[in-house]
């Protein structure tokens, strides 16, 4: 699971796999910050361009990238950011950002315990 903001609108939306959130999210769009990307756990990744994304006089080309983990200054934990996000898109997962929230706090929970 790829939790992804659009930095614009300020929507969380929840993608299945990390496949879907590249598909759906551009290139262009991702390198001008307008995405930003997290892991299941909240865990902030970046995107790491493979083929860059290429500009011309006439056109644009979107490029491709993969999510990697990003540092802990990239951007802040997706809990952190909970605070600052307007609104989640429709999902069968989660019903609300409350119940985003509790996922993540329980998935540190857990870990917390495992400890």
């Amino acid at each position: 699971m790829i939790f992804a903001v659009e930095t614009e609108e300020g929507s969380l939306t929840v993608f299945p796999t990390e496949g879907d959130a590249v598909a759906y999210c551009e290139g262009l769009d991702v390198e001008a910050a307008t995405w930003l990307f997290w892991a299941a756990d909240g865990s902030p990744l970046e995107a790491e361009f493979i083929t860059p994304n290429k500009r011309g006089w006439f056109s644009v080309q979107s490029g491709t990238y993969r999510l990697v983990a990003a540092s802990s200054e990239h951007h802040a934990h997706l809990v952190e950011a909970l605070l600052e996000i307007a609104r989640l898109e429709p999902t069968p997962l989660f019903q609300s950002l409350q119940q985003v929230r509790e996922h993540l706090v329980q998935g540190c929970t857990s870990k917390s315990d495992e400890a």
